[in-house]
């Protein structure tokens, strides 16, 4: 879900735990797409996320998700490095 719209054509990205929204990095948003809004879910595919801070590694914005609601990104989606399951994404 986007956090937040930053200065250039990116926004930040967060998940939600069980205790709250934890935050994720930031994904460039490609020319061809509209910069989504703060609330807006969002699609993108990436390498893999690091566990000490939960950020994604090389994400890639895929576009919004109207079929997806904000309770349904959650944290535990996640495939960090160095568990073995990388190569999932």
């Amino acid at each position: 879900m986007v956090a937040n719209q930053n200065d250039k054509r990116s926004v930040e990205l967060r998940l939600l735990n069980g205790k709250g929204w934890i935050p994720c990095g930031n994904v460039t948003i490609p020319p061809n797409f509209k910069v989504p809004a703060v609330g807006e879910v969002v699609e993108c595919r990436y390498l893999y996320a690091f566990r000490e801070s939960n950020a994604l590694y090389q994400p890639v914005y895929l576009g919004p998700r109207q079929d997806i609601e904000q309770h349904e990104c959650v944290l535990s989606q996640l495939k960090y490095k160095g568990t073995g399951e990388e190569d999932l994404c």
